[in-house]
């Protein structure tokens, strides 16, 4: 009893503090050769991919075009951020040849906080997934930086499907779910057995 007491105290001092956000700047920090970044500990990867606006709801067709023959379009970048760029297709993430997509896809689980566009104005408007599923609403637009509180993944990608949508992204603002919280859950589910074992035998 005292073990499995002194055990849940542990897990519980494990996720006192919340973990810190960490800020992914694409203006100023470039990702390597493999496409990652990695800040505070938390490691991105980009890829550039496209997708379908009708039917509606929104799909993800291609996430890596550099594991595809249908499509070719690459993560670009610049003092501006991040991009997607192509054949005949500007290095902006826009929907002028076909639909561009943006992944950013996380070492681990992370709330999202708001991002940072560049070349943004109140004409844009852009598509939003998390974990490869569309959120509503479908089109979005408004300020800049925009917030994604509320969403919870570890992939989240961007898309333009409009003519007059062009932008980069500057930078994301993350923050990790701490992994204890999991050990906790299991440690309470295992407690609840033991008890119930000891139930059984009285």
């Amino acid at each position: 009893m005292f073990k499995t007491s002194c055990a849940a105290a542990a897990a519980v001092m494990l996720i006192g503090g919340s973990a810190s956000a960490a800020t992914f700047d694409f203006t100023s920090a470039s990702l390597d050769a493999n496409n990652q970044l990695t800040v505070d500990g938390v490691t991105v990867s980009a890829y550039a991919g496209v997708y379908r606006d009708f039917p509606n709801p929104d799909t993800i067709l291609v996430t890596d075009c550099s594991t595809s023959l249908s499509c070719d379009r690459s993560v670009s970048q610049s003092s501006a951020g991040l991009g997607v760029g192509g054949f005949l297709d500007s290095s902006e993430i826009d929907g002028f040849l076909g639909n561009d997509l943006l992944t950013l896809s996380f070492s681990q689980t992370v709330d999202f906080s708001q991002v940072l566009f560049s070349y943004w104005s109140m004409a844009d408007s852009f598509d939003l997934f998390v974990d490869g599923v569309l959120v509503s609403p479908e089109e979005r637009s408004g300020p800049n930086p925009y917030p994604l509180s509320g969403l919870t993944g570890t992939s989240i990608s961007f898309g333009a499907d409009g003519w007059t949508d062009s932008y980069k992204l500057a930078s994301i603002t993350v923050a990790p779910v701490p992994v204890p919280a999991a050990g906790l859950m299991l440690l309470g589910g295992l407690g609840g057995l033991a008890a119930l074992r000891r139930k059984k035998k009285s």
